[in-house]
């Protein structure tokens, strides 16, 4: 009797053991699975975001990639170089409409894709470069 108490406990533990390393075995794959394919969704949106505006997306790699600009994350809209962007306490970079057409209809792209975000506190626009955006353009522009 007691070797049918002590068999018991033993059975049971092993379905214990074998239903939880199941389980977390299970999530973590499922997690894996999950990461990967959010990695490559994320690619192959921004990849078709780039498809659209490959010369702004190239000026932002190549002002991002300057001496001293690897923490600079946001930048201005200016009509054309002859504006004047006034003064600021934060170094910005600045992007010209009349350099990229429809400039202000391709940061509504990366706007609504979560790229970007309208940080305007006046009149001249300002907007932030999200860090994911910052990783994708080094990794696939």
């Amino acid at each position: 009797m007691a070797l049918d108490i002590v068999s018991a406990l033993v059975g049971f533990m092993v379905g214990v053991l074998t239903g939880a390393a199941g389980s977390y075995l299970g999530t973590r794959l499922t997690d894996r699975r999950r990461t990967r394919l959010a990695a490559k969704d994320a690619k192959r949106a921004f990849l078709a975001a780039k498809a659209t505006m490959p010369s702004l997306i190239s000026k932002i790699k190549v002002d991002l990639a300057g001496e001293g600009n690897q923490h600079i994350r946001e930048f201005f809209v200016l009509s054309s170089k002859s504006v004047h962007r006034g003064r600021s306490q934060k170094t910005r970079f600045a992007y010209y409409e009349d350099e990229h057409e429809n400039l202000r209809g391709k940061l509504d792209i990366l706007e609504s894709s979560g790229y970007i975000v309208d940080v305007t506190p006046g009149n001249t626009p300002i907007y932030r470069m999200t860090e994911t955006f910052v990783v994708l353009i080094g990794k696939y522009a």
